[in-house]
């Protein structure tokens, strides 16, 4: 057993809030997406701390047990440059798809919402439409208030990116709940949940404040569980 509550919730809270910014939501987002347009061609590097590393259109290895982060665009071949923390620059081949392939949508949703996977396993997060980022619940990044990832997980974040089919891959050697955030839309619930192995990790101990989230358990159960099976669940 794990100490949370597998109490589903019905529509309250955080996501009668989220359905009543839906439309202010929409507005931002458009602006977000006039906002990225211009830097998010697919070229860019994801920024984290550690050393550059030689795969995707920009490629980091963090330094904790987190793995790396890379940076793709779907069906795109040729090279990129990545920044290493010491400043330097190398070419590298475009990004393969990771294990697995979340979708983040001007509707202002992760699917699935809910992923279970091994310790290693890559995660691609794909720009479907709209500007988003994933972006994990760590003190050290913006506005995530709490931490919501085990301890020894670092700050991941993909940054907010708009380029449709881009995408950018996060590899997990953390066991335990991560839950994580689109930075501009957090406000309105665009959250989701990886459970690495077997749950654990403050995540597992209260719900999320943004948006009421599968539990742990049932993630672990179901292997994945779609946005459009929790969104009638919650509202």
């Amino acid at each position: 057993m794990h100490p949370e509550d597998t109490t589903r919730t019905p529509s309250t809270g955080p996501t009668t809030r989220r359905t009543a910014l839906r439309r202010l939501a929409a507005g931002a987002a458009a602006v977000a997406l006039a906002g990225c347009a211009g830097e998010s061609d697919g070229d860019d590097a994801t920024t984290d701390t550690g050393t550059g590393t030689g795969a995707g259109t920009g490629t980091t290895a963090d330094t904790s047990t987190a793995g790396t982060t890379t940076d793709g665009t779907t069906g795109s071949g040729g090279t990129a440059t990545t920044t290493a923390s010491d400043g330097t620059a190398t070419k590298t081949n475009a990004a393969e798809r990771g294990d697995y392939t979340v979708g983040m949508y001007t509707d202002l949703y992760f699917d699935p919402v809910g992923l279970h996977v091994e310790p290693g396993d890559t995660v691609s997060f794909e720009l479907v439409s709209g500007a988003h980022s994933a972006t994990a619940y760590h003190p050290d990044n913006p506005n995530a208030f709490e931490r919501r990832v085990p301890e020894g997980a670092p700050a991941w974040d993909t940054g907010t990116f708009g380029e449709k089919g881009a995408f950018r891959n996060v590899t997990f050697e953390t066991a335990g709940t991560h839950d994580y955030y689109c930075i501009p839309h957090k406000m309105v619930g665009m959250v989701g949940r990886v459970v690495v192995g077997d749950p654990g990790g403050p995540a597992t101990a209260s719900e999320n404040p943004d948006l009421s989230l599968p539990t742990a358990d049932r993630i672990v159960e179901d292997g994945t569980v779609a946005w459009s099976d929790w969104e009638s669940e919650v509202g």
